[in-house]
């Protein structure tokens, strides 16, 4: 007849040793898709923001103080673009006319679709703009300078159908 199989020591060490190792691969595997596909964070160098924190409250005050706001009028996706139009107002509620205004539009967990854009003025405190973009949730970030120097950060996400 044949040998019979005994379970040893060195078997029971050998398929413990090879358990921990399957999972060590997988976690290296996942660890390292993780990290390539989003590293964690948005804002680069946020270690040197957070140094700057006190001077981005003071400029969040000073942002408030001017009582600018910001409302996006439309935002169309026509031909793989979209088309979106805001419109600035002062504290008064009266349209602010010749900003310059410059932007971001990006998705919110993805830096591949970032696309920078400047606004066109349309007159009444209305601006225009044109970037590629498809379906889905957008963010959009822009800086409005008025011709004192005064500066106006505004952010909005709208999602896109």
């Amino acid at each position: 007849m044949g040998t019979e199989f005994r379970l040893t020591g060195k078997h029971v060490l050998a398929m413990l040793i090879g358990f921990f190792l399957v999972i060590l691969i997988a976690n290296i595997f996942l660890i390292n898709f993780a990290v390539k596909s989003f590293p964690g964070e948005k804002e680069e160098k946020s270690y040197l923001q957070g140094l700057n924190y006190n001077q981005r409250l003071a400029a969040r005050t000073e942002q408030a103080a001017l009582g600018w706001t910001t409302t996006i009028d439309e935002a169309l996706l026509v031909d793989d673009n979209i088309e979106f139009k805001i419109v600035i107002k002062d504290a008064n509620a009266l349209p602010i006319p010749n900003l310059d205004i410059v932007g971001v539009f990006s998705r919110p967990a993805n830096d591949a679709d970032d696309h920078s854009f400047v606004f066109s003025g349309i007159g009444n405190g209305t601006y225009i703009a044109t970037v590629p973009g498809s379906p889905g949730l957008w963010e959009l970030e822009g800086t409005a300078v008025d011709d004192r120097g005064n500066s106006f950060v505004f952010t909005s996400r709208m999602v896109l159908q």
